[in-house]
C-alpha cells in the first residue's frame, strides 16, 4: 500500500507546459509551465456514459483558484457548467456531466474543438485554456521538427486492439463479452482524427460469412476487415499522415497453413493498392522520405515466413507486454523498457502496451474489473508517467480507451520539446 500511495503521488506530479509554446523563456509567469485538460472516462453503465473529467497540474497554484468548465470558448460573459477549486498542485476531478455524443461522421480533418473548453482562472481573470480538441493533422504540421527522424525515434501514441470497438450514444449494459473484448470506444476513424498514428490489428478468418476477413479481439470478432481498411484509406484520402497499420495476431482460422496468410496479404495489397509502402525502405527511413514517396502506410506483420517473401508487408512493431495485473507491476514493468531503451533506439519500432493483463480467474471472479474499468484506473497515471518521466525514451505507447487519456497531447508536446532541444 505503501508502493502504491508513493505511485499514485508520483503519477500527478506531471511537467506541464504553457499554452505560448515550449521554448519561450521563463518570464517568471506562475502560469509558464501549467497545464489543465479534459479526458472522457471510459466508464459505462447503465446511468453513465462519457463522463467529463478535469485533470491539472500546477506547482505554483493558489488556493483561491479554480477550474471551470464551459460549452464554448471561455470568456468572462460565458457562465461555466462546472467549477472546482484545486486543493493540491495536481489532480483529477469526475465533473458528473456528460458529454454530447459525437459520431465520427461529425468530425473533420482539420483541428477542432469538440464543444467543451476549460480554463484556470486566478481573480476571475482568465489564465489558461484548453478544450477537448482533435488532431487528424499533427505529424505534418511539425514536419520541420519530425522529417529528418525514423520511425523509432518519434513519439506515437498508439490504440491497443485498434478494431474492437463499440459505439454507444447512451448509457448501456455491458454483458460479459463485451466487458472483456471491447477496447475502445469509437471506431478506427475516429482514432486517427483524434491523434492516434498506430493501429494494433488482430485478424481472423470466417469463410462462412460474407466479409471472411474480421478484426478480432481473441477469439471474438469485432467488425468487418474491409471496413477498417476503409476507414484508414478516407483518413489518408483526406490528410498528409503517416499511419502504422500493424497486423499483430491471427487468432481464428490461420492455424499453420502458410497459404491463408497469403490470401490475406492478397487481400490487404488489393485493398490497400497506392496507398502501402514498400518494405525495400525500411524502418530507418526517415518521415521526409515516406512524404517524399506519397505511399504513408506502412503494414506490419506479425510473420515472419510472409514478411519475406513480400514488399508489401514489413517486420512488425516490437510489442512490450509487462503481462501485469496491478499499477504498481505496470510501472515497474514500463519503468525497467524505457531505461533499457534510453541512449539506445532501435531500428523496429517498439509499443509499450501500458495495459493491465487479466488471468482466467480474475476474468471469472470480475477481480479486476472489466477493461473499461482497468483503462480508468491506469491512464491518468501512464499519460502522467510519460510526460514526467519516460518522455525522452517514448516511441510508440497503446493504451485502450484512448480519450480517456492524455497520450495524444503528451506525444505531440514531447515530440516538440525533445527534438527542438527544450
Amino acid at each position: 500500500m505503501k508502493l502504491l500511495a508513493i505511485l499514485a503521488l508520483f503519477s500527478l506530479l506531471t511537467i506541464a507546459v504553457s499554452t505560448r509554446g515550449f521554448c519561450d523563456p521563463e518570464t517568471g509567469d506562475d502560469f509558464q509551465r501549467a497545464h489543465v485538460g479534459l479526458i472522457i472516462s471510459p466508464i459505462m453503465s447503465t446511468k453513465v456514459i462519457r463522463e467529463i473529467e478535469i485533470y491539472w497540474n500546477h506547482a505554483k497554484y493558489r488556493p483561491s483558484d479554480t477550474i471551470a468548465l464551459y460549452t464554448g470558448e471561455p470568456t468572462s460573459d460565458l457562465e461555466p457548467i462546472y467549477t472546482l477549486v484545486p486543493n493540491a498542485p495536481s489532480g483529477i476531478r469526475r465533473t458528473g456531466l456528460q458529454a454530447t455524443f459525437v459520431p465520427t461522421s461529425s468530425l473533420t480533418f482539420v483541428q477542432q474543438c469538440l464543444q467543451y473548453h476549460v480554463a484556470w482562472l486566478r481573480n476571475s481573470t482568465i489564465r489558461l485554456t484548453n478544450c477537448l480538441r482533435t488532431q487528424p493533422r499533427w505529424m505534418a504540421e511539425r514536419r520541420d521538427i519530425l522529417g529528418s527522424l525514423p520511425m523509432s525515434r518519434v513519439f506515437l501514441p498508439g490504440t491497443h486492439d485498434s478494431a474492437s470497438y463499440a459505439i454507444h450514444e447512451r448509457a448501456n449494459f455491458e454483458n460479459f463479452v463485451e466487458r472483456y473484448v471491447i477496447t475502445q470506444d469509437v471506431d478506427v476513424l475516429a482514432q486517427l482524427i483524434y491523434g492516434i498514428r498506430y493501429l494494433d490489428i488482430r485478424v481472423g478468418r470466417y469463410p462462412n460469412t460474407d466479409a471472411v476477413w474480421w478484426a478480432n479481439h481473441g477469439m471474438f470478432k469485432s467488425v468487418p476487415m474491409r471496413n477498417v481498411v476503409n476507414q484508414v484509406k478516407t483518413f489518408l484520402d483526406n490528410t498528409d499522415e503517416i499511419v502504422i497499420f500493424d497486423v499483430q495476431e491471427f487468432p481464428v482460422g490461420f492455424g499453420k497453413d502458410l497459404g491463408v496468410h497469403h490470401d490475406f496479404v492478397a487481400f490487404l495489397e488489393k485493398q490497400f493498392a497506392g496507398y502501402y509502402l514498400p518494405k525495400g525502405y525500411g524502418w530507418t527511413s526517415t518521415l521526409n522520405t515516406i512524404w517524399t514517396t506519397g505511399k504513408r502506410l506502412i503494414i506490419g506483420y506479425d510473420e515472419k515466413r510472409v514478411v519475406s517473401r513480400y514488399e508489401s508487408v514489413w517486420p512488425c512493431v516490437t510489442h512490450q507486454w509487462g503481462n501485469v495485473r496491478t499499477i504498481e507491476d505496470l510501472f515497474n514493468y514500463l519503468n525497467r523498457i524505457e531505461m533499457e531503451s534510453y541512449g539506445r533506439p532501435r531500428s523496429v519500432p517498439r509499443s509499450a502496451m501500458a495495459e493491465l493483463t487479466p488471468n482466467t480467474w480474475d476474468v471469472i471472479l470480475n477481480r479486476l474489473g472489466s477493461i473499461r474499468q482497468m483503462a480508468d484506473k491506469i491512464n491518468i497515471n501512464v499519460t502522467n508517467w510519460y510526460n514526467s518521466k519516460w518522455q525522452h525514451t517514448a516511441n510508440i505507447v497503446a493504451v485502450d480507451f484512448v480519450r480517456s487519456s492524455g497520450i495524444v497531447e503528451t506525444a505531440i508536446e514531447w515530440n516538440e520539446r525533445r527534438n527542438t532541444l527544450c
